[in-house]
């Protein structure tokens, strides 16, 4: 007979949803269950709460975390599926990873390399910059709540996390004195039990378990956990000795993390990350030109693009000089294709054999009919048909087979010829920037997010002064919850083309998830001062100065929520603007923003009976990160049902 004060049992349903299999681990805090998910159809993790942390964390208190974590979508956060009461006792359930933890790590090696150490610390210093700006810290951050899959780090366990006060008279949610960690990892504001810990403490932790992958133990030990504490409060830690090596910046930035005072540390996770990659960079800049110049000497260059040779070439390189300008939208964009169409249309008529002067015209008659200029019908068909002769003529054009899978991914919904395409077209052009940034798109779709970091960066060289590359490099850092890093690009990007308006609201995400609030603020003005908004800019400055980021950001997002649902109401929603988005991917977007996961679903679903071949690019090529989806039942029903697992 089961003693349901106890456990669980293999062969419980639980939530009548969760198979439960077998016991993965006890500890102190609670048990942990491999299960099977009936819903998403794959491997839970369930963690069942033991007696004594339910008794120190009551029903109240966890039921408000739990919804605080279950906000939390990040590519290095385990992500909540769900929580309930089984035995009188709190679980919740996650992702079952297919990977050790860091905890293993150190036991299996003693030690980790430094750059190994440092892109890992940087991973869940990612994690706690996003989590932070969310409102929640950790509080438990240790080797053992850090796992290890496919070479980056992911921060489990924010279950004993709790909201962070934004007011001075806010009520605490943890008892009085109550001291909640791992001994070895906690910080002194922790081991004294004081109110109001913030993000700070958390970064304490992450230096502690620094130090132990860099030396195979934490700054203190001890024979009690009262000794170890007691340490915490009141002992300096000689992490100069230990730490003979590594480089000074390093030991510079642990000892700040391991400051005794919370300000004595960086202000915030986003700080750490910052310096983070800034090392880590400078200890791979040697050996990256190293490996260069060996491949110089090893490998031939890259040929030389192929010169104008003749007037026809000429005019279709200027063609598509004024398309690259103007493909993405803007005040002069009926202009620079009226002149790239004149350019095109006379390198046709000079050279009809030329396939790359009939891929250019065929990509310009096809955007024009996209914008609104011509009849869309009549000018998708005449596009077809040039780039048809030009295959028919030569199909080793690397531009050609960028514009045929560009068309097959945005247009044909065929997710795989336009990958076939668009990897034959960098095969062919390798200095075609565009080639490089449509197939690092096709890749970070394709879940290949460093390929396709490698591609949008060769493309972002070739074409340094190209805005909307730097936002393809951004877009591929934020698929990896590299936040932090991608302010860089989408700044670049608007100090070259001010108010570019897919910069800038991708900007507002990045600092918004990074905690850079104040730029965030700042990002959020300018968007609605170019679309003059005027009244919206009012309130948001009077709310900012007045209630904080926070609540000015949601207000004054469910203020374009009902602006967009209003729309919906008068214009189809699902059909192709003459811009980048539907109406739909806006609304999805906006309660993604929001964490409004089941209503961004509905317009998901819509959005597929419509057209099911555009999902994969609603779910992985927009600024929101698809897996908030999965809480929704609907999700993983509606992946199998289009043929994409692979997505789960």
């Amino acid at each position: 007979m089961i003693d349901p004060a106890v456990d669980l049992a293999p062969g419980m349903l639980l939530a009548d949803r969760f198979d439960v299999e077998t016991v993965l681990g006890r500890g102190g805090f609670a048990t942990v269950f491999r299960a099977h998910d009936r819903v998403l159809d794959r491997p839970v993790a369930v963690k069942l709460l033991n007696a004594a942390a339910s008794t120190l964390i009551d029903a109240a208190r966890f039921d408000r975390e739990i919804k605080l974590t279950a906000r939390l979508v990040h590519p290095s956060i385990v992500p909540l599926f769900d929580s309930g009461v089984v035995f009188t006792r709190r679980f919740y359930v996650m992702p079952c990873i297919d990977g050790n933890t860091v905890r293993h790590l150190i036991v299996e090696h003693g030690v980790c390399g430094m750059r190994q150490a440092i892109r890992l610390a940087g991973d869940v210093a990612e994690a706690l910059s996003y989590a932070h700006s969310m409102g929640v810290v950790h509080r438990d951050i240790k080797p053992e709540n850090i796992f290890l899959s496919d070479g980056r780090a992911l921060v489990a366990d924010f279950g004993i996390a709790r909201h962070m006060d934004r007011t001075s008279n806010a009520t605490a949610v943890t008892e009085h004195g109550a001291a909640i960690g791992t001994v070895a990892y906690m910080s002194p504001e922790q081991a004294l039990g004081e109110q109001g810990i913030d993000g700070r403490s958390d970064l304490y932790a992450l230096g502690c378990v620094l130090v132990e992958l860099l030396t195979g133990a934490p700054p203190f030990v001890g024979n009690s956990a009262m000794a170890v504490l007691s340490q915490h409060i009141t002992s300096t830690p000689q992490i100069h000795d230990r730490l003979t090596g590594t480089p000074a910046p390093l030991v510079a930035l642990i000892a700040r993390l391991l400051a005794k005072p919370p300000d004595q540390r960086p202000a915030s996770a986003a700080i750490v990350v910052e310096e983070l990659r800034s090392i880590g960079a400078h200890l791979s800049a040697p050996r990256a030109a190293s490996m260069r110049a060996s491949a110089t000497m090893e490998a031939p260059k890259l040929p030389s693009p192929p010169p104008i040779v003749t007037e026809s070439d000429r005019l279709a390189d200027e063609a598509r000089k004024l398309f690259d300008r103007s493909v993405q939208g803007g005040a002069s964009t009926r202009s620079a294709l009226d002149m790239a169409l004149v350019y095109a249309e006379r390198a046709v008529a000079l050279d009809e054999m030329s396939a790359r002067a009939l891929t250019v015209l065929g990509d310009v008659v096809h955007v024009r009919g996209f914008r609104g200029f011509d009849d869309e019908s009549h000018s998708f068909a005449r596009a077809m048909q040039l780039r048809l002769k030009a295959l028919s003529i030569d199909d080793n054009i690397g531009e050609l087979h960028a514009s045929m899978g560009v068309t097959a991914l945005y247009w044909d919904d065929d997710f795989q010829r336009a990958g076939t395409h668009l990897k034959r077209a960098v095969e062919l052009a390798p200095h075609d920037s565009s080639a490089h940034r449509h197939f690092g798109c096709w890749l970070k779709m394709s879940g290949r997010f460093e390929d396709a970091l490698a591609h949008v960066r060769m493309a972002e060289e070739l074409a340094p002064e190209a805005p909307h590359i730097k936002i393809a490099v951004a877009d591929v850092l934020m698929s990896l919850g590299r936040y932090v890093e991608a302010i860089v690009p989408l700044q670049a990007a608007l100090r070259i083309t001010p108010n570019y308006e897919q910069a800038t609201e991708r900007l507002e995400m990045a600092c918004h998830r990074s905690g850079r609030f104040d730029d965030a603020f700042a990002a959020r003005r300018t968007m609605l001062g170019t679309h003059r908004l005027f009244d919206r800019l009012s309130k948001l400055t009077e709310m900012f100065e007045r209630d904080g980021w926070e609540a000015t950001r949601e207000q004054d997002l469910r203020a374009e929520l009902a602006a967009l649902l209003a729309r919906a109401d008068s214009e189809d929603p699902f059909k192709d603007p003459q811009g980048s988005r539907q109406l739909s991917d806006r609304l999805i977007i906006a309660y993604g923003e929001l964490g409004e996961w089941h209503r961004a679903m509905d317009w998901v679903e819509r959005g597929y009976y419509l057209r099911p071949g555009r999902l994969i690019r609603v779910l992985t090529d927009l600024p929101f990160d698809r897996r908030g989806l999965a809480v929704d039942r609907r999700y993983a029903r509606l992946l199998r049902t289009a043929g994409l697992d692979a997505l789960l």
